[in-house]
């Protein structure tokens, strides 16, 4: 990576996913409605930002990153506070549904401009290792911004949280806006047709790529349902979730840089084993009632491993975009992370009212297996000679 120009497109993610983190934390706990409304409630947030990606691709690309990503910003503090009014005052579960919705517009806009910048300032050989630092800021800021939003909770013991937490956003926005500069590039032709800026060679991969997010949709869910247990507090959810996170996020930036030197797909296929044998873990300790805490005590060394998945696909997927439509390309990871957390967070609160979290765990298997079916079967169709 070039100097110290490449740390900066980190800041704005950091600072995005902790908004995002803690608005969840905050939803899951404060707004109205049922286990499975509330799973729809924390779903439209990332169906609108997929649905949102490759027009936030398409601005990145013809009218620059940085101001998609202001854009994209004050997007998202606008319609915080109109979550804030939805179940603070009107206490509507729809209302708070459709402000959620709306804000994942702004989330496509600042993460498909972050990454565009990230792989117009990492040379092909560290791309890996960009990408790793991107995904380790990404679910850790994540993960930071749900334990945030557990602290904000238990301190203010109401919506409340909801202004401190906007207050919190407005002061980090300032900051985001006094460091970003533009990278856009100023070759090559930007095409309507997002698929045109995307090598064959990343297709097949997407399928894995989806069942990862799907997964994380319903981990993210079984915050909720891990806070019902006795004796439970909100901040240990969220200290749980932090460290879960930083072992996740250490490996995304080991084998983002192991991707650099190993290659992509070889690296790919590390965490796809580390995926398999931790679900499988995981899925029989709970589903034999072991503490949840164990149970991903144990399965932890694999969850490692499986962290080489995403900035293996990242990383080929900067690699193979044209220049001029790298922002385009990039709307892959917006589309693929909307859905497959938006999924996640319905089929995670079915799974756990019918068979609590070993239920959670159970799905996230089954999804993994039926995405590598399809990744085999799209290499033998996509790429042979």
């Amino acid at each position: 990576m070039r100097s110290s120009k490449a740390l900066l497109p980190y800041l704005p993610i950091l600072m995005i996913r902790i908004g995002s983190g803690a608005n969840t934390f905050l939803i899951s706990y404060l707004s109205p409605g049922s286990n499975i409304m509330i799973g729809l409630i924390l779903a439209s947030y990332p169906f609108v930002e997929a649905l949102s990606s490759f027009v936030a691709g398409y601005m990145a690309d013809k009218i620059g990153r940085k101001l998609t990503l202001i854009m994209g910003y004050t997007w998202i503090l606008i319609f915080m506070a109109l979550i804030y009014i939805a179940i603070a005052l009107l206490k509507n579960p729809l209302a708070t549904a459709v402000f959620n919705g709306a804000m994942g517009f702004g989330a496509a806009l600042v993460l498909v401009s972050m990454l565009a910048m990230i792989t117009d300032i990492t040379e092909r050989g560290y791309r890996g290792l960009g990408m790793g630092v991107f995904d380790f800021i990404n679910i850790f800021g994540y993960a930071l911004g749900y334990m945030i939003g557990s602290i904000l909770y238990q301190v203010v013991k109401g919506s409340t949280a909801f202004i401190m937490l906007l207050i919190l956003l407005i002061i980090l926005y300032a900051v985001v806006l006094r460091y970003i500069v533009e990278t856009k590039p100023t070759i090559g032709t930007v095409y309507l047709n997002p698929l045109r800026g995307v090598s064959k060679r990343v297709v097949p991969t997407l399928p894995i790529w989806f069942s990862i997010t799907t997964i994380l949709g319903a981990a993210i869910y079984s915050g909720r349902a891990i806070g019902s247990i006795k004796g439970v507090m909100p901040i240990h959810v969220g200290a749980l979730f932090l460290g879960a996170t930083l072992v996740v996020g250490l490996g995304s930036v080991f084998f983002g840089y192991i991707s650099d030197r190993l290659g992509r797909l070889r690296t790919m296929s590390i965490g796809v084993a580390g995926v398999s044998i931790g679900l499988i873990i995981l899925t029989v300790l709970l589903l034999l009632g072991v503490n949840p805490i164990i149970a991903v005590a144990a399965s932890a060394p694999f969850i490692f491993m499986a962290s080489a998945v995403v900035p293996s696909i990242l990383a080929l997927t900067g690699d193979e975009a044209l220049i001029s439509m790298r922002g385009s390309a990039m709307g892959l990871y917006s589309l693929v992370l909307g859905f497959g957390m938006g999924l996640g967070s319905i089929l995670g609160s079915y799974s756990y009212v019918k068979l609590g979290l070993g239920g959670i765990a159970l799905l996230a298997l089954v999804i993994f297996v039926i995405a590598f079916i399809l990744y085999a079967v799209l290499r033998v169709i996509l790429l042979r000679k």
